[in-house]
Order: structure tokens, then C-alpha cells, then sequence
């Protein structure tokens, strides 16, 4: 089967990450999957956007756990961008899902973010618009804190998830740890890795467990084919387009 392509916030480097003009782009593009962040509000209610603050893609300040939706959606989070996306507004969960429910896609990759000021109930609130929106066959919920996930299937059982693991910031051990002996504990669907720590074996390893592994985060060609090679099942990218075109070109050489 060919490789998943996931737009990776969206068609990021088109339009601003996280917001409405960036997935749209990704569809535009043929993405074959979408992956965001979300958080919780003041008011309790899920926003997109990948940071703990809003202070790097907005004109406001401070962090949206202090913010009301209403208070949000005031701010300018496309300017940052270019004065193309001027008082682009973050986008509800519930916006998210309208827009990408009419594409059929089946990797709509939502990343929860594990609240800073201890605030419960992340879990149940996505899980709550995904059921709103009949998408529970279609969405994957990810997180690198592994009780979120944990959480995610004690909940909804049938609700995909994938475990991420590492990052640059965590600790050397990280890179090294198994990742299977959480993905065990906590009955995961897929691995996330980061793509320098995807070998061939890793993924075959994967397979064997009936374990997907969708790799991130990819922007080059070499790196696309070399995760072909190693069998991964799918790549987000801030480069949808692109990737989908390297990808497909590069299958279609090892077929012939």
C-alpha cells in the first residue's frame, strides 16, 4: 500500500500552521491525513494551536489556558504568518472537524496537549466532539504522555491512538528507550516517531505487534524514500504537497 501523507498543522508552510487557510491548503493539496494540537481554554472549551502560549502565532500575549474561546478568536493568528492571513482566528475543534469530515479522510491525527495548570478533562471533551461529529472510526489521538492515552482508551475503546516519542529536548535516554513496552501497557494503535530513530527493523518490529507507525516530521525527499524503504505506514509533513509527489514518484520507481 502507498505511504500516508499527513499534513502536519495543516499546509504549514502556505498558509499559518494550525488555522483554517493551512488545512484548506492541505486539502487543495491531496493530504491524505491532517495533524493538530489541541488545548483547553478558560472556558473549558478545545481550541487549536500547538504551543502553550499564544505569544509566537498571534498579536496577543500570555497563555491560552488564561483565554476564553471568545477572547481568542479575537486575535490576529495570520499576521505572523503574512498580511495575506490578517485577524485569521485560531480554530475551534469543533471548525476542524467540519471542515475535514467532508474529505473522507480516515488519519485525522488530533495531538492532545497535557494541561500546565493541571486542568482534567481533555480526554473527554475530544473524545465528546469527536462523537458529535461521528468520527470516531476516522480520528487517532496522539500524545507523548502516555497516561493521556491511556485515559483516551479507558474512555472510548474503539478511539485509535499513538504514542509520540522523542524529541530533541528529552533526555539521550529517550531516544533509546522501547517504545513497545509503553505502547503494551497502554494498548496503543500506532508509534510516532521522530524520523531519526525509524530503521527498518523498528517498523518491522511495529508490524509484527500490529503496531502502524506514522513518522515526524518530514520535509525532505531523501527522508521520504528512505521511510518507504523502511515500510512506515504513514509521514507527517509541513509539505503535503511535496511529500505526496516524492512519495509517489518514488513508489512508483520501485514498482517498475
Amino acid at each position: 500500500m502507498a505511504v500516508s501523507i499527513i499534513a502536519h498543522r495543516g499546509s504549514n508552510k502556505v498558509a499559518p500552521q494550525n488555522t483554517l487557510p493551512a488545512f484548506r491548503q492541505a486539502i487543495a493539496e491531496g493530504t491524505d491525513g491532517f495533524e493538530t494540537d489541541v488545548h483547553v481554554t478558560k472556558d473549558g472549551k478545545l481550541v487549536i494551536c500547538h504551543n502553550y502560549t499564544v505569544d509566537a502565532t498571534s498579536d496577543g500575549r500570555g497563555a491560552i489556558a488564561d483565554y476564553t474561546l471568545g477572547e481568542l478568536k479575537k486575535m490576529d493568528f495570520g499576521s505572523y504568518f503574512s498580511d495575506e492571513f490578517k485577524n485569521t482566528p485560531p480554530p475551534s475543534v469543533d471548525e476542524f472537524l467540519d471542515l475535514v469530515d467532508p474529505t473522507g479522510s480516515e488519519l485525522v491525527n488530533i495531538e492532545l496537549k497535557c494541561p500546565m495548570g493541571g486542568e482534567t478533562g481533555i480526554e473527554q471533551k475530544t473524545v465528546l466532539a469527536i462523537k458529535q461529529h461521528g468520527m470516531i472510526d476516522r480520528c487517532l489521538i496522539s500524545s507523548f504522555n502516555a497516561g493521556i492515552l491511556k485515559n483516551i482508551k479507558t474512555i472510548e475503546p474503539r478511539l485509535r491512538t499513538g504514542f509520540l516519542y522523542p524529541t530533541i529536548q528529552h533526555s539521550v535516554s529517550r531516544f533509546v528507550v522501547n517504545p513497545f513496552l509503553i505502547v503494551k501497557r497502554i494498548h496503543a494503535d500506532f508509534i510516532h516517531p521522530m524520523y531519526p530513530v525509524v530503521t527498518p527493523l523498528l517498523v518491522k518490529t511495529a508490524h509484527k505487534l500490529g503496531v502502524g507507525v506514522n513518522v515526524w516530521t518530514v520535509d525532505d525527499e531523501k527522508t521520504v524514500q528512505r521511510l518507504i524503504d523502511c515500510g512506515v505506514d504513514g509521514i507527517i509533513t509541513d509539505v503535503p504537497g511535496k511529500a505526496r509527489a516524492w512519495a509517489d514518484a518514488y513508489e512508483e520507481k520501485k514498482r517498475k
